[in-house]
């Protein structure tokens, strides 16, 4: 499982427990992808991340991506973990996660050949609202959402296509089923492939869809 284009993704940060990844990695019939973050802002935590990819992980999120140059570092960094946790050389993908860096919205550069690793595109546009000072962030993609979040929104859809790999949304934070269903249902209907869960509920939802 290395693509999410039908499926959804549960992402899980480095500092998740142990017993928590192999019960996901092993969970008998997933119908979700298992996606490790990895900040921008931050030093990478390179242990954690070897640690994410021995369990089962299926690609890496970059979250707060500004430009093609983070990507580019990224995959430099996870070819060193591949080869420290006996993982085939670019096995693993990178999902370049715009939100919560506004600048990355408006880099000029084409993404298109940044890394063969690139299988995708995430959005957040609660990341996004937050980052900008929007007041009230929007609850679900189309309830009341902000000028800014509107924007972002297309233009991870618009850059996706760029670059020839398919575009993602993070769902708003519910666990409602009727709200996952319909979000992820707004979510295709606007161009994005699938969607990405805050919630092992909401993974579980989406990918029965």
């Amino acid at each position: 499982m290395t693509a999410l284009d039908t499926l959804a993704g549960l992402i899980l940060n480095a500092g998740c427990r142990e017993e928590t990844l192999v019960s996901l990695a092993r969970l008998e019939g997933r119908d979700f992808a298992m996606l490790a973050r990895v900040e921008v802002a931050e030093r990478p935590d390179e242990d954690g991340v070897c640690r994410l990819l021995a369990a089962g992980t299926d690609g890496v999120v970059l979250s707060g991506c500004r430009s093609r140059a983070d990507i580019q570092k990224l995959d430099v960094m996870l070819g060193v973990a591949e080869a420290r946790t006996g993982i085939a050389a670019n096995r693993t993908r990178i999902y370049a996660e715009y939100g919560s860096a506004p600048e990355g919205l408006l880099s000029p550069h084409r993404l298109a050949e940044a890394s063969q690793r690139l299988e995708g595109l995430i959005f957040d546009g609660l990341a996004l609202a937050k980052a900008v000072g929007c007041k009230e962030p929007a609850r679900a993609p189309h309830q009341g959402v902000a000028a800014p979040v509107l924007v972002g929104r297309a233009n991870v859809v618009l850059r996706a296509h760029e670059a020839g790999v398919p575009a993602f949304e993070v769902l708003p934070a519910t666990a409602d089923a009727a709200a996952t269903r319909w979000a992820l249902s707004q979510s295709r209907n606007d161009g994005f492939a699938s969607v990405v869960c805050r919630s092992l509920e909401q993974a579980i939802i989406a990918g029965s869809e």
